[in-house]
């Protein structure tokens, strides 16, 4: 069984002033590249043909998921595409879904994508790519209001086919993992003039610029909610942004739609249209070592993760 999972780009926490009984909510979008995994059944044991953090990841997926259904036999698990790790691209959520899912189709247990995420532990703080694996798209969800609570689905609606996402990223680099991020999650609380300027910039400027497949209206208010974001976080990361990518969203703030930071980064994104990505490359890199980053184009992933086999 093969499974193709998205990547995602994480817009950030909406509300973290822990003023209501909901907290966090947040909202994203999937692109295509993510995972592919290759599932299928042996004799016994969980076998891994991937790197020591998915062999970890997928012993726990296995564990979790003996312990609740009748599972006979075990699994050999081949890892062909993946996504980078801990640079703000969603990867310990893809592989785990797409790991469960492709194990409980193979034994013939069919579970929502929601229970799914919630048996394996996902979800903690956002659920953006829990539900871009089952939906892509953009992905607002509304927060939790008890610690085991998925994230309720708000608003799916597709990209724009002809939108891009520009993404730089320091090899080398890399963001909080899991455990670092959550002290700093369970502790953090802002002034609620964030989450109210998050929110009106969400509700009056992104929404409507979704419907309309307006690409500048879109772009300025990710811009200004980046920030607000960003400051909301500014102790834990030396600054509104990550300090090895701070000049890069400038950089990419200033020369398409829009930009900012994925989660906790160090991966930067500009917005732009499918036209006019090439001229963009080498602008955005002026005066940089090209080999020191990675640069790709994240195209829209409208349909979530797909399941052969």
């Amino acid at each position: 069984m093969r499974i193709k999972t998205p990547s995602r780009l994480h817009f950030g926490i909406i509300d973290l002033s822990r003023e209501f009984k909901r907290e966090y909510g947040a909202f994203g979008v999937t692109l295509r590249d993510g995972y592919e995994i290759n599932v299928e059944p042996i004799d016994d044991g969980i076998h891994v043909q991937g790197s020591d953090r998915e062999r970890k990841i997928a012993k726990k997926v296995f564990r979790k998921l003996s312990e609740k259904f009748d599972i006979s036999n075990g699994f050999e698990i081949v890892v062909e595409k993946s996504i980078p790790d801990h640079i703000g691209l969603g990867s310990t959520t893809q592989f785990t879904l797409g790991m469960g899912q492709g194990i409980l189709r193979s034994i013939g247990v069919d579970i929502s994508i929601i229970e799914l995420a919630g048996l394996l532990g996902r979800g903690r703080y956002s659920a953006i790519g829990t539900h871009g694996f089952e939906n892509g798209g953009f992905i607002l969800e509304g927060g939790k209001s008890e610690k085991k609570e998925v994230s309720p689905l708000l608003k799916r609606t597709e990209v724009p086919e002809d939108w891009r996402f520009l993404i730089i990223c320091p090899e080398e680099r890399k963001g909080y993992d899991e455990e670092e991020e959550r002290p700093i999650m369970e502790e953090l609380k802002v002034d609620k003039k964030y989450p109210e300027k998050i929110c009106h910039n969400l509700l009056m400027g992104i929404l409507p610029a979704l419907e309309r497949e307006d690409i500048h209206a879109f772009g300025e208010h990710l811009t200004k909610i980046q920030e607000l974001v960003g400051r909301s976080f500014s102790d834990y990361q030396e600054g509104i942004y990550h300090q090895a990518i701070s000049d890069l969203v400038e950089s990419l703030i200033e020369k398409t739609y829009g930009g900012g930071q994925s989660s906790w980064g160090p991966t930067a994104y500009g917005l732009v249209k499918e036209k006019e990505i090439d001229s963009l490359k080498d602008d955005i890199l002026e005066g940089k070592k090209e080999e020191d980053y990675r640069v790709w184009v994240g195209k829209p992933n409208n349909v979530g993760a797909l399941i052969e086999g």
